[in-house]
């Protein structure tokens, strides 16, 4: 009976594994595949590093989780390498997928206080994605194109970019702090997440605070503001007021 019941639970968490992105990706629901917990004894980093190397060219974007430390700067040419416990080296994934490089763990695996540094050159950033407790920098780039950040988890970035129109998405703790300039910025933060783009002055912005986030942003065309759930807006520049909407003890008002 116990061994029925054993292979009962397996088969189940099987299916669960198998069904639960394809029923999300075709309903148009979260992807809660990653409520499913890790199997196997936790890792636990050695302390002593090791340095690997990875020829990996023509990305444009890069996406960071497992409480990975990436610095990235503006070169020429391309350069990915990466210090991590030598216990932990058999778990790093790192690859390009399309235009984008992915550094991370196995997900597959439990682990706690390794260390894992990506030293990353590139010739230019369109987009970063930072989760689970990662870290970011950025330095040197100045470009058109447009530039899009999506931090969450308790990640931290900071840098400076010159960039066309920006978006920020920034949730569950997180925190953006950018210098430099763009056109137009969206910029989107919640449960409890700060964005500060004191010195990162554009044209025209669209903000949504909620969840207890604080925004500080430097505008000198038109600015719309949606801030609830004791959310506060700070705005630089002396721009033009659009909608402006406040609620649940949120704030919007001028440095």
């Amino acid at each position: 009976m116990k061994n029925k019941e054993e292979e009962m639970k397996k088969h189940v968490l099987f299916t669960l594994i198998v069904m639960v992105p394809f029923v999300s990706a075709c309903c148009g629901i979260p992807d809660l595949s990653g409520l499913i917990p890790a199997s196997g004894p936790v890792i636990e980093g050695s302390g002593t590093l090791v340095t690997r190397e990875f020829d990996l060219a023509g990305f444009d974007k890069v996406d960071v989780s497992y409480a990975t430390r990436v610095n990235i700067s503006q070169g020429d040419s391309f350069s990915v390498v990466v210090s991590i416990d030598d216990n932990v080296l058999e778990y790093l994934q790192v690859e390009k997928q399309g235009s984008t490089l992915k550094i991370g763990l196995d997900p597959r695996r439990n682990y706690r206080d390794t260390r894992a540094t990506a030293e990353v050159t590139m010739p230019e950033l369109t987009g970063l994605e930072l989760s689970g407790a990662s870290r970011g920098t950025i330095s040197g780039f100045k470009s058109s194109r447009g530039f899009n950040v999506d931090a969450s988890g308790a990640s931290r970035l900071s840098g400076d970019i010159e960039a066309g129109d920006a978006r920020f998405d920034v949730s569950g703790g997180s925190r953006v702090t950018s210098t430099g300039s763009a056109e137009d910025a969206v910029i989107d933060a919640s449960g409890g997440s700060t964005v500060d783009l004191a010195d990162f002055p554009v044209a025209d912005a669209n903000v949504e605070a909620s969840g207890a986030s604080d925004v500080i942003v430097h505008a000198s065309g038109t600015l719309d503001v949606d801030a609830s759930g004791a959310s506060h807006v700070t705005y630089l520049g002396s721009p033009t007021l659009g909608t402006i909407d406040s609620s649940s003890g949120s704030s919007v008002e001028p440095e």
